[in-house]
């Protein structure tokens, strides 16, 4: 059992023993102090005009608890205290196991609370208020719960210095596993809670947010984040508006700029679901800085009044394994719907609109468009404090209930924790009344990155290599091999198989079994993962096909159309006993969705003559294909890549074809877009580092976390090598640089099969001796590196207008001022023998 130690302002001596409630201490410090693993304190309410620093080591089994006394609320105040911008009143550093609950925690010249290398701490039922910086931030923190706070009118830092890290309400950073929930998060001059770089394993749930100038909730080059069921909206009021005059936004998703394609603090595995976002500038952003999105859903979400529009995707945008889905979103105030200059690769599906939100986010077969979209009451007054989720719940007659789709890794529950129904309502509410809802016809789908095979007849996957023919290799029935007419123009690569140039691929025999199996059914699946060479052929050009010739045919798939139509389209043309023979009327994407990336085109027609033209999982052309295949000939062979007539070529890059006798349903279409992006390879080895600690100055401590190997059957052994020499067997090791150089490290592993996988990263950490003097955080530092020797060859820095300055840092010494980093690189990088390495993250970019 451990002892309670009391303290009072108003009555307490620090020369007590602190041990008895009626001679407490007087200070909070003196009490943290005396404190040992499994120690309670006890204060008292009362104004404590004091910094706390607690660096205590409590345990599992024996925490430190810093409680306000029952029913009381003590506050921390910092008006008479000195605190640089960059310090804090409440530090939490180096400490295990501690507890700091009920206090109010205000008027700090820099941070309110500041939580540094911890672990296992838990913040609850605090307020922190009025600090210059920001409200409660923690850097390298594992296990910490924040629940039950209140931060208001923090980070006023921003309007005088501008972005900075500093400045976020509540930051967590470098951070993982992490829980921030039921917490008020409000008017705070810049953004409200952010989930920043090096953070892993972060919840943020059931929070209220609103009024924070520069957005509500934000994550940026974060890895595996949940954003549930969150209240986000924005009364409009003029202090705590941006510096352009505007609302700020909803909720929005950035990575610093070298993470915003790939790298191991790219934004990847973040799931935004069931939030209530109402009244914000935009209510979900991923703008020029938000770079890609990667393993990421936006789902069942709410989204009102949006005072700019709902969702905006900038430029720089596009998906793998995106998801936009079940989302209501409305507006009666004018406000637009979406903007996705970058979408390539997005899936947009079962979202209900007030106004039609454009082609290129628009799903013909699954959206809803419908301005009376039935909610209690969508105009509910919006003031500070004073809005409640309830007016966004659905009635009764709601066009949303049973509108939606399940996903695979859906959450279970709504806004509200009511169960998902089978059929899903679209939005951040499921409507309680279930008796109406249709039982789903789930297909039973395999194990993800493991194809669907139920009903497949033909499948080619170009891994040959070489030679003249592609072999079917589905298994299924007598296998339909193709040749390849002239070798010569073409070429095979670990991708696949490339046209250069006009050339027919065909079977040498009839598709008969293809044919057969489509007859049985009256239905058909063609699928391909393709690379057009470039968006202007058409005809259309020929993917795959069964026909004759350019005017007879069975099926066709292709690209573009005939004369002066688009190109940059893609087709399918089908023939029954009810359309041409040349197949028409054809289902057609909208122009702009054939592009030169790696895209995967599924066509499918129903028995009930439903016929659906995917792309990258989404369904982009829909048309009623009446008839049925009973006048098919089957004497067609089955062509890849140009017609018998030779005259409608198409080139470009194939990955993968297959053909199915049924038409696969959009969730199994769904899976096999998603096997695309999975590894064939059971066991693939990966690691990654903190952020900046790419570089450091001797001694110098970096940690590794193989957290983002993939292993199909589980990993048994590590083996890391640093590069100087030191080795470990841990999954997530720490290991120290001592002399400068410039150091490759591998990471091997090994699972329980006994298969092994190896990843090295050539020149990873780069450790110097001359220290580099510290700047403002709004500043950032780099250094150029001639990678043979590890010599500095120049030291840079970034100022917040993102000019750089560069100093030579051998004869002649010299100085060079540039308009942005780009060139930098541009000029002195090209050829990889000096590389550019980062010292600071310039937070905002």
């Amino acid at each position: 059992m451990g002892t309670t130690y009391y303290v009072s302002a108003g009555g307490g001596n620090n020369n007590h023993p602190g041990t008895q409630a009626d001679k407490p201490l007087r200070t909070i410090q003196a009490a943290i102090n005396k404190a040992q693993a499994g120690d309670t304190i006890t204060v008292s309410a009362g104004t404590y005009a004091e910094r706390l620093h607690i660096q205590k080591p409590g345990t599992a089994d024996a925490p430190i608890l810093i409680a306000a006394k029952e029913g009381e609320q003590p506050v921390i105040d910092g008006t008479s205290l000195n605190i640089p911008d960059d310090a804090a009143l409440v530090v939490i550093q180096q400490s295990q196991d501690v507890t700091l609950s009920g206090f109010t925690i205000r008027n700090s010249g820099g941070r309110g609370l500041y939580v540094n290398k911890a672990s296992r701490i838990t913040l609850r039922g605090n307020t922190i208020a009025e600090s210059y910086a920001g409200g409660l931030q923690a850097i390298q923190a594992d296990a910490l719960l924040v629940e039950q706070c209140a931060i208001h009118g923090c980070a006023r830092r921003f309007l005088a210095h501008g972005p900075s890290p500093l400045n976020a309400a509540l930051l967590v950073k470098n951070c993982r596993d992490v829980t921030i929930r039921q917490n008020q998060v409000y008017e705070n001059s810049a953004e409200g809670i952010l989930v920043s770089v090096g953070s892993r394993q972060v919840v943020v749930s059931q929070n209220v947010c609103y009024d924070n100038r520069n957005g509500q909730i934000g994550v940026k080059s974060a890895v595996d984040v949940t954003i549930d069921s969150n209240l986000c909206y924005h009364t409009g009021r003029q202090p705590y508006l941006t510096l352009r005059e505007q609302r700020g936004p909803g909720i929005t998703k950035q990575d610093l700029a070298r993470y915003r394609t790939d790298g191991s603090w790219h934004t990847r595995d973040v799931t935004v679901v069931n939030n209530i976002v109402v009244g914000c500038g935009v209510g979900f952003s991923a703008d020029q800085r938000g770079g890609q999105l990667s393993r990421f859903a936006l789902t069942h979400n709410t989204i009102l009044n949006s005072a700019v529009r709902a969702i905006e995707l900038g430029r720089n945008g596009g998906g793998r394994r995106a998801f936009i889905e079940n989302n209501l979103i409305a507006s009666s105030n004018g406000g637009g719907m979406a903007l996705a200059e970058g979408n390539e690769g997005i899936v947009w599906r079962h979202n209900l609109w007030s106004t039609f939100p454009g082609e290129d986010v628009y799903n013909p077969s699954s959206d809803v468009i419908e301005s009376d979209i039935g909610l209690v009451n969508i105009d509910a007054p919006i003031s500070a404090g004073g809005v409640t989720p309830d007016p966004y719940k659905l009635v009764g007659a709601s066009i949303a209930i049973n509108r939606g789709i399940r996903h695979q890794a859906a959450i279970a529950k709504d806004f509200w924790g009511t169960p998902r129904d089978t059929a899903p309502d679209i939005g951040a509410n499921e409507f309680p009344d279930a008796s109406g809802d249709e039982l789903v016809d789930d297909p039973v789908l395999p194990a993800a990155g493991t194809r669907v095979s139920d009903g497949l007849v033909a499948l080619y996957d170009f891994k040959e290599g070489q030679g003249q023919e592609v072999r079917d290799v589905s298994g299924a029935g007598s296998a339909l091999h193709l040749r390849i007419m002239d070798a010569s123009r073409v070429s095979w690569s670990a991708n696949g198989l490339t046209l250069n140039q006009p050339v027919l691929i065909s079977s040498e025999r009839p598709a008969k079994k293809i044919i057969d199996a489509c007859r049985a059914t009256n239905e058909i699946t063609l699928e391909a993962w393709v690379r057009p060479a470039n968006v202007t052929q058409d005809g259309p050009a020929r993917i795959i096909g069964i026909s004759n010739n350019k005017t007879q045919r069975n099926i066709t798939l292709g690209q573009g159309m005939h004369g002066n139509r688009p190109a940059d389209l893609y087709m399918a043309r089908l023939r029954t006993t009810l359309t041409s023979g040349n197949g028409l009327p054809a289902v057609v994407t909208p122009a702009g969705t054939a592009s030169q990336s790696l895209t995967h085109i599924v066509y499918t027609r129903r028995a009930n003559h439903r016929a659906i033209l995917y792309v990258n999982g989404q369904e982009r052309g829909v048309l009623n294909v009446d008839g049925d295949f009973s006048n098919w000939d089957a004497q067609m062979p089955l062509l890849l890549g140009d017609e018998m007539s030779e005259d409608r070529p198409w080139l470009g890059l194939y990955n993968l074809c297959a053909i199915y006798g049924r038409a696969l349903k959009p969730a199994e279409v769904l899976h096999n877009y998603e096997a695309g992006f999975t590894s064939d390879a059971p066991l693939t080895a990966e690691f990654s580092i903190l952020p900046g600690d790419e570089y450091g100055i001797a001694p110098h401590v970096v940690e590794f976390d193989s957290a983002d190997t993939i292993s199909t059957a589980g990993v048994s052994a590590h083996f890391w090598e640093f590069g100087d020499g030191q080795t470990s067997t841990r999954a997530a090791p720490t290991n120290t640089y001592t002399t400068p150089g410039v150091y490759t490290v591998s990471l091997t592993v090994t699972d329980v099969n006994g298969l092994t996988s190896k990843v090295t990263k050539e020149e990873l950490i780069t450790v110097v001796e001359t220290p580099v003097a510290p700047l403002p955080a709004d500043y950032a530092r780099f250094v150029l590196v001639k990678v043979a020797n590890s010599r500095i060859k120049a030291f840079g820095i970034q100022y917040p207008d993102l000019r750089c300055a560069l100093m030579w840092n051998e004869e002649p010494f010299h100085m060079m001022v540039y308009t942005a980093i780009d060139d930098v690189r541009r000029i002195f990088t090209a050829g990889n023998a000096i590389e550019l390495i980062w010292v600071d993250s310039l937070e905002e970019e």
